[in-house]
């Protein structure tokens, strides 16, 4: 009987290439067969063998060449499974800052140039075109005022926020990158219902692995504990009745004895399973991360029931969601984002193109939303109700008395009365300008959410990146019974170059926004304005 290694060998022979090479009966091992693994980076570790054939020293050869080539151009990270491997073809970049570009035969990103061959730079356009994303010019790529990660022709660029001042960018890259994931699963524009990024490798992120890896993990657990059954309509020609007989094809003499029926069944092949088999079949075969392709292959493979059909993101929009699959409903979200979103079909053999754009603008407003909702009495004092988008009334009436034009505040704190309203600008202030640089547009948008709402603090919030900003501006507003109020509006900066994924940063995050956010529901008088605050409101 051939030991543990023999058939392990026999194996591997058996597959490509080695199909055709002799038998490998003659090899005895002369070692306990346990004693030693089959080890393609290191060739000491195989078995010691009395008479090895020179097909097996040849396989063995070539697989210890093409596992180590893998491990050296990052294709697939064995030693660190859970680390995406930092190579030429990802090119990290942040907003609004410049990079030079070069056309070249290959694509790369090396000592900050970016070298791009020409199709790669078509896709790019393309995308553009759809969505200004970059801004390109003849020599230079500036990223925009979108976050996430773009794949075109095989290259990966990943467009980080800018939470630092550009010279911190390379040493803190680790915490940009988790506070991004933070975000985005609190706002959830990224669907995946738990965000752990301890045991990744923030440094040599790719987003694009990352969001596989997480959706993975995530999705093979619930599949684990739950898999989604639905009755499904069948019909087949049986020889005993099931379900109710199809009378109108029932009509052949010769074949009475097979019987068509019309019935239902409990299965697992059904159109949500299909969606996620489908998706994470796709993705296996796009991701280079060894752990990555383990986990979503475990997957398809618990899903070996479901049929591997096509799914378009039509048939994803019909599946509807109840008490008792709601639990799929973030899985299925991601499936769509990846197949709205790429071009890889089970007949391609590659992504052409993939991206993953969120504006930051809209991920900063919704992620403080976010927070302050979660816990109000936290941050206020008291449990006030906080409402993201609110529609609060309308700016203007048309000839047939028709009310159009929503006002729409960022956050809304306080109902039925409307005690504070916040307004989140996604901007850096110059400290050197008399008005902060607030733009003339922005207060007159505060000015009307003011007048219309009655509320008596208002704030402007933005991102701290450069220094802290606190100034106190006054509005003269008239209310309703036309009588003149003076509204308090503060400028404020928060910073998020906290480590979010870490407690202490948490909670200094959480402990600097209630520092900003309570005084605006404190209880005490309205503000009433000086001569000298008066400047402010000036154009």
């Amino acid at each position: 009987m051939p030991d543990r290694e023999t058939m392990r060998l026999r194996c591997y022979a058996s597959r490509g290439t080695m199909r055709s090479s002799p038998s490998f009966r003659s090899i005895t091992t002369t070692h306990p067969p346990d004693s030693t693994r089959l080890s393609g980076a290191d060739s000491s570790n195989y078995p010691r063998t009395t008479a090895v054939s020179k097909s097996v020293r040849d396989y063995t050869a070539m697989i210890s060449s093409w596992q180590s080539k893998r491990l050296r151009t990052g294709t697939v990270n064995r030693d660190r499974p859970n680390q995406m491997s930092e190579n030429q073809s990802t090119a990290t970049l942040f907003e609004y800052q410049r990079y030079p570009y070069v056309s070249s035969e290959t694509d790369s990103f090396r000592e900050g140039t970016l070298h791009l061959t020409d199709k790669t730079i078509e896709l790019l356009d393309s995308l553009n075109s759809k969505r200004p994303f970059l801004e390109i010019g003849r020599n230079l790529i500036k990223p925009l005022n979108y976050i996430g990660v773009v794949k075109a022709n095989g290259f990966t660029i990943q467009i980080f926020p800018k939470l630092f001042t550009y010279e911190s960018y390379r040493e803190q890259r680790s915490i940009v990158a988790g506070n991004l994931l933070k975000m985005l699963s609190h706002t959830g524009h990224v669907p995946i219902t738990e965000v752990d990024p301890a045991g990744l490798d923030l440094r040599r992120m790719d987003l694009f692995e990352i969001f596989t890896y997480l959706f993975a993990k995530n999705l093979l657990a619930t599949i684990k504990s739950s898999q989604k059954r639905e009755y499904t309509r069948n019909f087949d020609e049986l020889r005993v009745i099931r379900g109710r007989i199809d009378f109108r094809r029932h009509t052949n003499p010769a074949r009475m004895h097979i019987i068509p029926c019309r019935y239902h069944e409990l299965s697992v092949d059904n159109l949500l399973n299909q969606t996620l088999k489908y998706t994470c079949y796709l993705m296996s075969r796009t991701s280079s991360n060894f752990t990555t392709i383990r986990l979503l292959r475990s997957i398809v493979d618990l899903l070996d029931p479901v049929a591997l059909t096509p799914i378009s993101v039509a048939e994803i929009d019909r599946i509807a969601f109840s008490r008792l699959n709601r639990i799929f409903e973030p899985h299925i979200r991601m499936c769509r984002i990846f197949l709205s979103n790429s071009s890889l079909t089970l007949q391609a053999s590659k992504v052409e193109f993939f991206s993953l754009l969120i504006p930051m603008e809209r991920l900063f407003e919704e992620f403080i939303s976010a927070v302050l909702a979660r816990d109000p009495a936290c941050f206020f004092g008291r449990d006030v109700p906080v409402r993201s988008q609110a529609v609060v009334g309308r700016l203007a009436r048309g000839a047939n008395g028709t009310e159009l034009f929503n006002l729409r505040p960022d956050i809304v704190i306080g109902a039925p009365r409307i005690e504070a309203i916040i307004d989140t600008k996604y901007k850096q202030l110059d400290p050197d300008d008399r008005k902060a640089g607030v733009s003339q547009a922005d207060l007159y948008q505060i000015y009307a959410y003011a007048a219309k709402t009655g509320a008596m603090r208002c704030m402007l919030l933005y991102p701290e990146v450069l220094l802290e900003q606190k100034r106190d501006f006054v509005l003269p507003v008239r209310s309703r019974e036309g009588v003149d109020t003076d509204v308090q509006l503060t400028i404020r900066a928060i910073r998020l170059s906290h480590d979010l994924n870490q407690r202490e940063g948490w909670e200094a995050f959480c402990s600097e926004l209630r520092e900003i956010v309570m005084p605006l529901i404190a209880e005490q008088e309205p503000w009433r304005s000086t001569e000298s605050g008066r400047a402010v409101v000036e154009g």
